[in-house]
């Protein structure tokens, strides 16, 4: 593997890492108007719910700065973005212009963090070689 590789990879995880880190810590320290929107959304123990979440962006995200199995670590954090993402960022529920538009942005901005998820677990199952083709 080249230099300029091993230092895109070096930078690139601990990057996609940083927000479900500092996300998932913000949760844990305030989880604010979160567990009542999942009560809402029928989640069974809201509170619980919301925290496990937290706690598994944080978890996942410092495997995956680490690159600790970044497969598994991201696959962690796929499970806890994906209930996440369709919970809070329900912009086909909103009713207000503004708040349609902002939540639709956040919707799709989590739907790239997936596909950046999924990119970092195929590199590190094939450590690039498909990109050699």
């Amino acid at each position: 593997m080249r230099t300029a590789e091993k230092t895109v990879r070096g930078l690139a995880r601990p990057l996609l890492a940083a927000s479900f880190v500092t996300g998932g810590y913000g949760v844990l320290r305030d989880p604010g108007p979160l567990p009542a929107l999942a009560e809402r959304h029928g989640v069974p123990l809201p509170e619980a719910a919301t925290r496990c979440a937290a706690a598994g962006m944080v978890l996942g995200g410092v495997a995956l700065g680490a690159g600790f199995r970044p497969p598994l670590s991201g696959g962690l954090l796929a499970v806890c973005l994906i209930p996440t993402t369709m919970t809070v960022h329900d912009f086909w529920r909103q009713q207000d212009p503004a708040r349609r538009h902002a939540q639709r942005h956040e919707f799709f901005k989590n739907l790239s963090l997936l596909g950046a998820l999924a990119l970092a677990a195929v590199d590190a199952l094939t450590e690039g070689k498909e990109a050699q083709r």
